[in-house]
């Protein structure tokens, strides 16, 4: 059995896992880890996944906390070879917050435990230790525990403790680098987050050696960035602005050379969504749309009046044409807005609007960031 350790976007986070395992069905779906049954192996699943940050296997369980049992237990899996050892402990809720509260205060005794079973085989050892509840992704890559040791983690169920060993944490740097290393940056025109667009790739359930991907609304190329890191061999991206298509082709090449090898060609395209045309229907389109003039909080009632009937109008006609360029069947995942206004949530794009187009909508999720006045809301459809 395999953990998952969501990150801030639970709802996402758990979507994405079923796309990508194909799996509904869950051991546990509670607090902070998903538990299931998969024959995918850690590595491969953290490397696919955005809105997770550890992934790890289930290697023993615990009826009632004993320490020494499970003390025991994690000093026979560190590897007998190394000749130092390091390694770290973190204690997660899985349905039952208050005892994962008070394991995490046994946590340092049961490293001090599983130290002493070390020593006794005659090799120095080190405990990983952090003032948050739980070791990130960033001290366990920086004390390289998973070569030197192991991190192990107590998982808290209402009825047992689940022992389980992380095998992949998200690679930080390279998610970081993404986002604000790339040359070609705009503010204005939005910036839709690596890990969301991953995401939304994601979610849109294709292969990626067979399937051919669509941006119609590509911006700075973003979604065209994760759809080429997941082995996506045929990818088309469209803007209706020049500077979006250059900024694109600028953050591919970045991308390439960074890679130090070659990834597929992309098919850039500088045309408006409505009047978009392919050579072949596509079996998905992932996209963020245009979410509108950027927002400060202080417009007039009016301005916002006529800017949520501009999109509700772009939306429309988009989409009523980017219907036709998929495949009978085949997938759309968009962001679409959602203001954030003195009367309450406004919501642009509707059920009703894209079923009236031509799409079946399998499923709604919210992405918020705090401190925003415009929110996406992802919208997971079928072509009817």
């Amino acid at each position: 059995m395999k953990f998952f350790v969501l990150g801030n976007n639970r709802e996402l986070s758990v979507a994405e896992i079923e796309a990508v395992t194909g799996v509904h069905e869950f051991a546990s779906l509670s607090g902070d880890v998903l538990l299931l049954e998969t024959e995918q192996t850690g590595p491969q699943l953290q490397d696919r996944l955005a809105g997770t940050i550890k992934v790890g296997s289930v290697v023993g369980e615990l009826e009632k906390w004993d320490k020494q049992a499970c003390g025991e237990l994690i000093a026979a899996m560190i590897d007998a070879n190394l000749p130092r050892v390091e390694f770290g402990v973190s204690v997660y809720d899985a349905g039952d917050a208050h005892r994962a509260k008070e394991l995490r205060k046994e946590s340092e005794r049961l490293g001090l435990e599983i130290k002493k079973h070390v020593k006794a085989s005659g090799r120095p050892v080190r405990l990983v230790t952090s003032k948050d509840k739980t070791l990130s992704a960033v001290v366990i890559t920086t004390n390289k525990l998973l070569e030197r040791g192991g991190e192990f983690v107590l998982i808290v169920t209402p009825e047992k403790i689940f022992v389980g060993q992380t095998e992949a944490v998200q690679d930080f740097e390279a998610w970081s680098d993404r986002d604000f290393g790339r040359p070609a940056r705009d503010a204005q025109s939005g910036m839709l987050p690596p890990k969301l667009a991953r995401m939304m790739v994601n979610l849109s359930e294709t292969d990626p050696i067979h399937s051919t991907l669509l941006d119609p609304f590509c911006g700075s190329g973003t979604v065209l960035m994760e759809a080429s890191l997941m082995g996506y061999e045929k990818v088309i991206g469209s803007d209706i602005s020049e500077k979006a298509i250059a900024d694109t082709k600028a953050n591919l090449d970045w991308l390439n050379a960074r890679r130090g090898a070659g990834i597929p060609p992309i098919t850039l395209i500088v045309s408006p969504a409505q009047t978009l045309s392919i050579a072949e229907p596509v079996d998905a389109i992932v996209t963020e749309t245009y979410l509108g003039p950027a927002l400060h909080g202080r417009e007039h009632p009016e301005f916002l009046k006529q800017n949520l009937a501009n999109l509700a109008t772009l939306y429309r006609d988009a989409f009523g044409a980017l219907v036709r360029l998929v495949k009978p069947g085949g997938s759309a995942v968009v962001a679409f807005p959602v203001m954030q206004m003195k009367g309450g949530e406004q919501e642009v794009a509707t059920r009703a609007m894209m079923e009236s187009l031509g799409w079946s909508v399998v499923r709604r999720l919210r992405y918020e960031r705090a401190g925003q006045f415009v929110e996406r809301e992802i919208f997971v459809m079928r072509k009817s």
